[in-house]
């Protein structure tokens, strides 16, 4: 515990120092051209410097294991537990931004396991069981879609395998006593959800006709059901690096992770009533809020992301995770997908990026105000 108290410690004053050196950076820069932005974020940063140590981190402590752990990472061994829990605690109209963060990072994963593959993993996959009527894959469907035709099939079986556990699939076999071409026995390899989550999925996302047996999907069946499927494998299985993905997918994680606190964490402008951006028919003030870019630049907020991807790690794996945090190149190039991706999947408007406060970033948010506010009156 000692250790442990010490680590902690160590991340609060590495993100205090990142803190301190993102408030002189802004202060040196002058290129907003929103009135009060740059003002505005340098309180920000300011309120976080004296506020985010008090408590032994409570304000990260409550912020990750209230909001994301508890939304995204819960705390059990059942696979199908974590699966209805994530499940239920998500849409994909509410959280857009985090599918998109998500399945681009598994698109990214997924393309390195399965190298001859082309497209977006996860909608393939959606696609390919939508197509069957007993939500299955066969193998050899499965070798076409993620196979590399170049390369024999023993190769690559090894890969596909780890595509199938990254999902959390399961695979049945079906034994043929003789192959009507061949006259010889045959064995056909099924790959399919594992029977507790098809309960969980009739619910909503399956159709069953049980007159001829069939599992048909429903139109509510789409990449959000593999999102789920994922996280709730990596709930699981946190202390089993190999059963995640290993390295990549603890630092990919915890980065996409890291970015949604820093982007909760970011002050709501108010917009001058003459700014064009408020005349855009795509701009809805109720639920949106302005981010100028060059908030996200490395000189202004490099030093935060950082030290937030490894308090993530800690607080979702322990020391395992953290020490799998490594600054290294790959470790900077999974970094900057997540910051290309952010690109991609916020708004752009007039040439501002524009948060849209789906409910995570809202609570987060809301728990950094409630606390702050305690602190002051007391």
């Amino acid at each position: 515990m000692e250790n442990q108290d010490v680590t902690w410690n160590n991340l609060l004053k590495d993100f205090e120092k990142g803190l301190q050196v993102a408030i002189e950076n802004l202060e040196k820069r002058d290129i907003d051209n929103i009135p009060g932005a740059k003002e505005a974020l340098i309180q920000r940063l300011e309120t976080m410097k004296v506020h985010f140590p008090k408590n032994d981190g409570e304000l990260f402590i409550k912020s990750i294991n209230e909001k994301i752990q508890n939304a995204f990472f819960p705390n059990t061994k059942q696979f199908s537990e974590a699966f209805e829990k994530i499940l239920l605690s998500r849409t994909h109209e509410q959280d857009f931004i985090i599918n998109e963060l998500i399945n681009g990072f598994i698109t990214s994963k997924s393309k390195a396991i399965a190298l001859g593959s082309q497209g977006p993993i996860i909608d393939r996959m959606v696609e390919a069981f939508s197509k069957r009527n007993d939500f299955h894959i066969v193998d050899h469907q499965f070798f076409a879609m993620f196979g590399d035709p170049n390369k024999p099939r023993h190769y690559i079986k090894k890969q596909l395998e780890e595509l199938v556990n990254m999902f959390g699939l399961i695979s049945k076999e079906l034994v043929i006593e003789k192959d009507i071409r061949r006259s010889e026995q045959k064995i056909y390899t099924f790959f399919t959800f594992p029977d507790e989550i098809i309960k969980i999925l009739e619910e909503k996302y399956l159709i069953i006709d049980e007159d001829l047996g069939y599992a048909i999907v429903s139109e509510n069946f789409d990449r959000n059901v593999f999102i789920c499927m994922f996280l709730a494998n990596i709930a699981v299985n946190r202390d089993d690096l190999e059963k995640v993905g290993g390295n990549y997918t603890i630092n990919g994680i915890s980065a996409i992770f890291a970015l949604i606190l820093l982007l909760s964490f970011m002050p709501k402008l108010s917009i001058d009533e003459k700014n064009p951006i408020l005349n855009d028919s795509t701009y809805d003030s109720s639920n949106m809020s302005v981010i100028p870019k060059s908030w996200m630049m490395k000189q202004v907020l490099e030093q935060l992301f950082e030290p937030l991807i490894k308090i993530i790690a800690y607080r979702l794996g322990g020391g395992l995770w953290l020490s799998k945090i490594i600054d290294s190149e790959v470790n900077k190039k999974i970094i900057n997908q997540i910051r290309f991706l952010l690109k991609d999947v916020n708004k752009w408007i007039l040439g501002q990026l524009v948060r849209v406060e789906i409910p995570i970033f809202v609570e987060i948010s809301n728990i950094f105000t409630e606390i702050v506010v305690g602190y002051e009156e007391e």
